[in-house]
């Protein structure tokens, strides 16, 4: 079993995911079969390694979860579990941690740095604080600076989870609860993030 120094096993996580995939992508590919076949919903295996090294020399280094997250997959993308989740690739990540235009701070939620990892298809940034290891959602708003500047959507922003794990194991059970669904709609209230 390939675990992680934090004892966190990446791989158990991205099979899990598979598998909620493998429930739910057939009855969205059935719902949506007259525009053709859809792209699977993934995670990915190949890590990239040159990413990890460079990712060792950033300063300051990024959080050690996500760095073991790395080490393990490459990216991830739910395009059709509900409004969309991806897991950005690290590339995409050491790419943008001095974009002015991406959040490194949020006064709104926290004083410490933050890293965006994910988004939703709904413009929403998942950012994981440098510190302290936590998830922050980042809803759709104005960044000046690398300075988030509030939310213009009615869910603010706020802490979503205590750590990446927990983030995951979210993620996942999101997942495994969309594949359990079935054709008819339903009143009950499914997890956001």
């Amino acid at each position: 079993m390939h675990r992680s120094v934090s004892g966190v096993d990446y791989l158990q996580w991205r099979d899990e995911m598979r598998q909620a995939i493998d429930g739910y992508m057939p009855r969205i590919q059935a719902i949506f079969a007259r525009f053709g076949e859809l792209e699977p919903d993934t995670v990915s295996d190949e890590v990239d390694s040159v990413a990890l090294r460079k990712a060792e020399e950033v300063d300051p280094p990024l959080p050690r979860a996500l760095l073991e997250l790395y080490a393990s997959i490459r990216e991830a993308s739910f395009a059709h579990l509900h409004n969309a989740y991806f897991i950005h690739s690290l590339d995409l990540v050491l790419n943008s941690l001095h974009r002015s235009d991406i959040p490194a701070w949020a006064p709104e939620v926290t004083d410490e740095r933050l890293v965006v990892f994910a988004s939703d298809g709904g413009g929403r940034m998942f950012a994981v604080g440098y510190r302290s290891g936590t998830v922050f959602r980042l809803p759709v708003g104005a960044v000046v600076d690398q300075v988030y500047d509030g939310s213009i959507d009615s869910i603010g922003p706020g802490e979503i989870a205590k750590d990446v794990p927990d983030f995951l194991t979210r993620l996942v059970g999101i997942a495994q609860d969309f594949s359990e669904e079935d054709d008819e709609d339903d009143d009950e209230e499914r997890p956001i993030m």
